[in-house]
């Protein structure tokens, strides 16, 4: 096995003073020209509906940094649709006076 990898996706960017935006990491390795996305330690990442790995087929000259922080997005959102992530993010209104 190849070594592993991690990238870091932007989720969210500052909206305010006090607001730190929110980020994720993936991890990953190249093997053959097929990216599989892993966890920390290097074990392939698994769907959890049809047990096949997280995983694709590099095209000629992708950038295998794009396309893993590509799957890395899609499995924040596919685990955050349960657990509503950023649901209870405060919501910041530009401060305006009365006229």
């Amino acid at each position: 096995m190849s070594d592993v990898k991690s990238v870091v996706v932007i989720i969210s960017n500052p909206v305010g003073k006090g607001d730190t935006g929110e980020c994720a990491e993936g991890w990953y390795f190249v093997e053959n020209g097929v990216l599989t996305m892993t966890d920390r330690e290097g074990v392939p990442l698994c769907d959890e509906y049809n047990g096949q790995r997280i995983a694709m087929r590099l095209l000629a000259g992708e950038s295998e940094k794009a396309a893993a922080k590509r799957l890395t997005l899609k499995i924040h959102r596919a685990a955050s649709r349960d657990e509503m992530s950023g649901f209870h993010r405060p919501i910041r209104y530009p401060q305006q006076g009365w006229a």
